[in-house]
């Protein structure tokens, strides 16, 4: 039975277990606790959570409810013997009470503070799980299709995937769907699957960020926090001084309390949903597995026992964590399992037992297989070579000594993790600590290289070039595979593609100009800061004692290098610089970048967008009589492959040169990781796309989004501003691009996924843009020429070209006449104006 609040009741006691008050009856007394401990609890759908304890003396259970003149959303049940009072009370009486009695208006907002904190750390347990949950099931999703390609008969590989609400099956249909994305985003599939693919985050290409926090900021909140914190004779002067600052605060706290219980309500109905796509019914995953498990039994399936059931075993100890984690959440179990998963088990295990040799030798097979991996290469003699190679790695360099030992003890120490890129908050904190060290390392290793003519132990090679730095954290097979790749013979591209330690040699001998950082400070605005007081004000005046080799290099690594390696690792939560086995989800010789590659990516780009790296720049030419003339020049910016595995490409800036003569032809700076985890063309749209808005921004200045200065950046930033209002759009498909459009940050996102779809299915004639975005790209990011010849017989498109046609045929005519007076006597021009003039030919 509840309490008894009809009356007012002094000191009853209450037993361990009772009940005080029942979630959906209305509140209608003011309680306080004078002893013990009660317990908030809920309902959510068909779970029960304790949401939180109140313990001590002198706390008001239930106020939330009170003073907002709802029913208890949540029960209250004494944890402990405790002792409360109740007093009979409506909510005008009890927020008037908070004013008149400041001792009891403190008291009620102390608790709503403590009720607050304690809501959002559950809040933020439920949703941590969540997101585990969610990326276990797409990946394993995936991995079904992988091991069941007959699912969808129609994908052929390379070819677009269309997305299908129409599928009955819930998981069948979110499967497709995110195959879809996959593809569309660069995903690269493993040609079997494997352990490290299912524990990697693949969100980037499922369109999912499988965030761990939940987004909250109240500023009243945090403000009368600090007013509570202080002594309490001075807090209860202030608050008896102006009580409405105590009435105020609990009216804030009440709108916070309920936004938050709504954000618990709905943060719990999605991790329901993704246990459920997991775990409940005949259609779940776990039930797919289960089949596929059956259908191996008797034979009708082609996939082998080393394949599918180290798979399923880690489905089984998956599925398991994150069962344990959702009991110690909600203090019971999760109601949703119909069974499957005890079959799951039971299956495995019996079939472990039966395939027990060919699991066995498989692992054998795998420990030995790298010694044939590469004629000429001796695994015993490099493992030999590279033993002990952090130790190899620590003694060249020379560091701090102190510093190794540090860094020496939590290596071991990440090391006995399960997996090291955990991004659990210690595994984060180890790796930060590690990799400011790493960087030190690195950066004395590389100057002692080059001080010894590029000679070095092998380890010391591997960690410049790939990020390397311990043979115990890699296969055999990948130590091979990156031995075998140091030397990459000749390289005779067109197209500006350096090795990462290529690039630092050209900084460190001043052949090119330091980057920009993170904040877009140059070496020169840097180092003029640090020396504001010594009159430095162009770069010609910084004392030769600080623009040194090993200034530019050092700044280079910790501005340009070491970011950069970070933020193509792809997920910053579970970055670390040094290359381990568990970055590698698909085969390292899949993955391996080389300049070969990226000049043909380039290539195949500039095939389809022939404009990519264009600018106008300005050509003078005295001898002949030309003072300024503006003529289109293609700049491909500088590619540098940085010691990282990732699947991001970053656009690190547009122009290298940032004033005076020159600046505008300087090239721009785009970093790739050596090991793309990835299609490497795909991702090369999106830093594409970045450079092309960048380099627009950076020649027009401040007219960049003028729409009567037609621009990429300002036609494409007026689209977005007002597609609503467009009278060449369905309100259906204004309805689609609000929501694609809440997935991305900036405009510039914006533009670099429709450019990304504009290069990779309009390009081929598949419609995959609106006709406003269409019209728009047509005119300022034109395909070439056999391309626009192609499509220009579709209805969407002909229009589109016939417009381009005649201004591109008009532009020419004009230049044509323009330049007959720079004509030599056999009728030639200039190479500048000829190619300018074969720009717009049509």
């Amino acid at each position: 039975m509840p309490l008894d609040t009809t009356k007012n009741n002094q000191k009853i006691p209450v037993n361990p277990g009772e009940v005080l008050f029942i979630a959906g009856k209305p509140s209608m007394s003011l309680n306080i606790l004078h002893e013990g401990s009660v317990r908030v609890e809920t309902t959510l759908g068909e779970e029960s959570l304790a949401l939180y304890t109140l313990e001590g003396t002198n706390l008001t259970p239930g106020i939330f409810a009170l003073l907002e003149g709802m029913p208890y959303p949540y029960t209250i049940r004494a944890k402990t013997s405790c002792v409360i009072s109740t007093y009979v009370m409506n909510q005008p009486n009890a927020k008037k009470t908070l004013t008149q009695k400041v001792s009891v208006g403190v008291m009620a907002v102390r608790t709503m503070l403590k009720e607050i904190g304690e809501l959002y750390k559950r809040i933020l347990a439920i949703r941590g799980l969540s997101s585990k949950v969610q990326m276990t099931a797409d990946n394993l999703g995936v991995v079904y299709y992988i091991l069941n390609p007959s699912i969808f008969s129609d994908i052929q590989p390379g070819a677009p995937i269309t997305r299908d609400e129409t599928i009955i099956d819930p998981v069948i249909r979110t499967i497709r769907n995110n195959l879809a994305g996959f593809y569309e985003h660069g995903g690269m599939l493993p040609d079997e699957p494997n352990t490290s693919f299912l524990e990697e985050s693949h969100g980037e290409f499922f369109e999912k960020d499988y965030p761990e926090t939940v987004e909250w900021s109240d500023s009243s909140f945090h403000f009368i926090r600090k007013i509570l914190a202080v002594n309490p004779k001075i807090s209860q002067a202030l608050f008896e001084a102006d009580p409405t600052l105590l009435q105020n605060a609990a009216e804030s706290y009440v709108t916070t309390y309920r936004e938050l219980f709504d954000i618990l309500n709905r943060e719990a109905g999605e991790l329901k949903d993704s246990l459920n796509f997991l775990f409940h019914g005949d259609q779940s995953l776990i039930e797919k597995f289960n089949l596929t498990l059956d259908l191996f039994s008797t034979g009708y399936s082609t996939i082998s026992a080393t394949t599918l059931l180290p798979i399923t075993e880690w489905v089984s100890k998956k599925s398991q964590t994150h069962l344990e984690e959702f009991k110690q959440i909600f203090g019971s179990q999760y109601s949703g399992l119909t069974g499957g998963l005890d079959i799951l088990e039971q299956k495995q295990s019996e079939l472990n037992k039966k395939y027990a040799h060919e699991l066995g030798a498989k692992k054998d097979q795998d420990s030995a297989s790298a010694s044939g991996i590469s004629a000429g290469i001796d695994l015993a003699s490099l493992k030999n070579e590279l033993l002990n190679s952090a130790s190899q790695i620590l003694n060249f360099s020379q560091v701090d000594p102190e510093s190794v030992k540090e860094f020496s003890t939590l290596m071991v120490k990440l090391k006995s993790f399960k997996n090291p890129l955990d991004p659990e908050p210690d595994n984060r904190k180890i790796r930060r600590t590690i990799t400011k060290t790493y960087w030190e390392v690195y950066k004395k290793s590389f100057t002692k290289w080059l001080a010894a003519g590029k000679k070095a132990p092998k380890a010391v090679e591997l960690m410049l070039r790939y990020g390397y730095f311990d043979e115990s954290l890699l296969e055999d097979g990948h130590l091979v595979e990156l031995v075998q790749r140091l030397d990459q013979g000749r390289y005779n591209g067109n197209v500006p593609v350096h090795l990462g330690t290529d690039w630092l040699e050209k900084i460190y001998a001043k052949e090119s100009p330091t980057s920009v950082d993170e904040l877009g400070q140059t070496f020169f605005e840097k180092l003029k800061l640090d020396l504001k007081d010594s009159g430095i004000k162009s770069d010609k005046d910084i004392p030769p004692s600080y623009d040194t080799p090993d200034a530019r290099l050092a700044y280079e690594i910790a501005s340009m290098y070491e970011p950069n390696c970070r933020l193509t690792s792809g997920s910053v939560a579970s970055h670390f610089p040094i290359l381990t086995k568990y970055h590698i989800t698909i085969p390292l010789e899949k993955c391996f970048v080389t300049k070969e590659s990226v000049q043909k990516a380039i290539q195949d780009i500039l095939n389809v967008d022939y404009t990519a790296f264009n600018r106008e720049v300005i050509y003078r030419n005295e001898d002949i009589g030309i003072k300024n003339e503006f003529v289109q020049k293609s700049i491909i910016p500088d590619l540098i492959l940085v010691p990282s595995i990732g699947p991001k490409i970053m656009m690190w800036q547009d122009l290298s040169i940032f004033r005076g003569a020159g600046s505008k032809e300087s090239k721009g700076r785009i970093t790739i990781p050596h090991f793309i985890t990835g299609d490497l063309k795909t991702f090369l749209f999106e830093a594409i796309a970045a450079f092309r808005w960048e380099l627009c921004k950076n020649i027009l200045g401040p007219d960049w989004n003028n729409v009567g200065i037609p621009s990429i950046t300002a036609d494409y930033t007026d689209y977005v501003q007002f597609y609503k209002k467009s009278k060449d759009l369905s309100p259906e498909l204004k309805e689609k691009i609000s929501g694609e459009f809440k997935r991305f940050r900036t405009d510039r996102d914006k533009f670099a996924n429709d450019y990304s779809l504009w290069i990779k299915y309009e390009a081929e004639g598949v419609q995959r843009l609106n006709r406003v975005v269409r019209a728009i790209f047509y005119r300022h990011i034109p395909f070439h020429k056999t391309i626009r010849e192609k499509v220009s017989a579709q209805p969407a498109f002909a229009e589109l070209h016939n417009r381009f046609k005649n201004v591109r045929n008009r532009q020419h005519k004009e230049l044509e006449n323009k330049y007959k007076k720079y004509m030599d006597a056999s009728g030639a021009l200039p190479k500048e104006l000829h190619e300018n003039l074969q720009f717009y030919e049509v």
